[in-house]
């Protein structure tokens, strides 16, 4: 079966992008997504998403969009603008003879632009990098253009937007589109592609999905409450089997075990489902425990969800915990969206050893700060943040964060009184 790649961006270089794949027609089905303005991305990715395995954005605009909107849920790969844009561009203004020692650029970093202008050496008198501001729009980013061009500070403009483009052209402005090559949408489909085959396998994948009912009131007034309460969980979590296409079997008297295929779990996991159909009521004195565990067989399956169990069980809230094929872990998942953190148990990176070495904690650890920093999308904590993260108390927080202090890991980057205590709280900048 093909894989159906969806491409999302302007009508020009979505008909590139479409030029390049029609390489690849025994492999994938092609999906085009043409929009006008980037304010309708979210609305053509979700309308995409339904029919397609895999999207390829043309740009990082509308991938940003997408992504910082939380609307992605397939495969998703953007073509970048790097420095074979740029020589391109640079390429084509010298074919034509046009003096371009004076310009603006916008859609590429200062540090890109400058390793090509050194790798080639590029002869420029004077150049503006104009950052991408994300609400900017195409009109108010051609006129800072404009305004450099009709100060006389800049011979030419360079865009990766063709709005901008068409913008600055009705302005007279000599303008160049940054577009990417075809080695670079080629390397790119093929990306696509891979991922697209690696999902398709893992959703293949046996689930195995352990849930525990647990019973904090040891003393509840019978047991025939027990019964009724459990009897309601069963009818719950029989509904929610269903939704994921799975068998279910109960073992003794409080757990059950499900069976699945990772692709339906996975999906049923992001919407939260499970929440959804199966409601507990802490007050009646029960709650749950689940681990989902992921592998190629039913043994590495199960093996995977007790060890997701066994988190589970520590924590006093009812929640979730999912061990991959891998060894990596993600929880714990409550029935409020929250993001889980996502790390290994066994840690088999060599850098993150290596830092965990200096840093005299263990790798785990360091793998769950670096998912608090990507789940978090910052870099800055004190030790009350990072001890709620982590589950451990503040001290012992306090004291990791000194440690990556003085292996120079951190930096303390602010100080905050405290009125309660006195105590100034010491913001800690974590640089791994």
């Amino acid at each position: 079966m093909k894989i159906k790649l969806g491409i999302i961006g302007p009508e020009d270089s979505v008909e590139k992008i479409c030029n390049v794949a029609r390489e690849f027609t025994d492999k994938i089905e092609i999906f085009r997504f043409v929009y006008e303005r980037k304010n309708e991305t979210v609305h053509i990715i979700t309308r995409c998403q339904k029919e397609v395995d895999v999207v390829l954005f043309s740009g990082h605009i509308p991938y940003y969009i997408a992504k910082y909107a939380n609307v992605i849920k397939k495969p998703t790969f953007y073509i970048p603008k790097v420095g074979t844009s740029i020589l391109k561009v640079f390429f084509e203004m010298h074919r034509l003879g046009i003096d371009y020692t004076k310009l603006s650029i916008d859609s590429i970093n200062e540090e890109a632009l400058e390793e090509v202008i050194d790798e080639m050496d590029i002869k420029l008198k004077k150049y503006y990098v104009i950052p991408y501001e994300e609400n900017i729009e195409y009109e108010k980013l051609a006129d800072k253009h404009y305004k450099l061009w009709k100060e006389g500070k800049v011979n030419l403009a360079v865009t990766g937007l063709s709005k901008t483009c068409e913008a600055l052209k009705e302005k007279g402005v000599p303008v160049f589109k940054l577009g990417s090559t075809t080695f670079l949408i080629r390397e790119y489909i093929s990306k696509a592609i891979y991922e697209a085959d690696v999902k398709k396998i893992k959703d293949t994948q046996v689930a195995i999905q352990i849930v525990k009912i647990k019973n904090k009131n040891k003393h509840m007034s019978s047991e025939y409450k027990f019964l009724k309460l459990k009897n309601n969980f069963e009818k719950a979590l029989i509904e929610y089997t269903k939704s994921v296409l799975g068998s279910i079997f109960p073992f003794g008297r409080d757990e059950y075990m499900l069976f699945s295929t990772r692709g339906v779990m996975e999906a049923s996991c992001k919407s939260l489902d499970f929440h959804r159909y199966v409601k507990v009521d802490s007050n009646e004195g029960i709650s749950y425990a689940s681990g989902i565990g992921y592998g190629n067989t039913v043994y590495n399956a199960e093996c995977n969800a007790r060890i997701a169990l066994d988190y589970a069980i520590k924590k006093d809230e009812s929640c979730i915990y999912i061990v991959e094929e891998d060894g990596g872990i993600s929880g714990p998942i409550y029935d409020k969206n929250q993001c889980a953190l996502e790390y290994k148990l066994v840690v088999d990176d060599k850098e993150i050893q290596e830092i965990a070495q200096k840093v005299k904690v263990s790798s785990a650890y360091i793998s769950k700060i670096i998912s608090i920093k990507d789940k978090t999308n910052k870099d800055t904590f004190d030790a009350r943040e990072i001890a709620n993260h982590l589950e451990i108390s503040t001290r012992s927080a306090r004291r990791i964060l000194t440690n990556f202090l003085n292996a120079g890991f951190a930096a303390i980057v602010a100080k905050e009184s405290n009125a309660k205590t006195g105590r100034p709280r010491q913001i800690y900048k974590i640089m791994i």
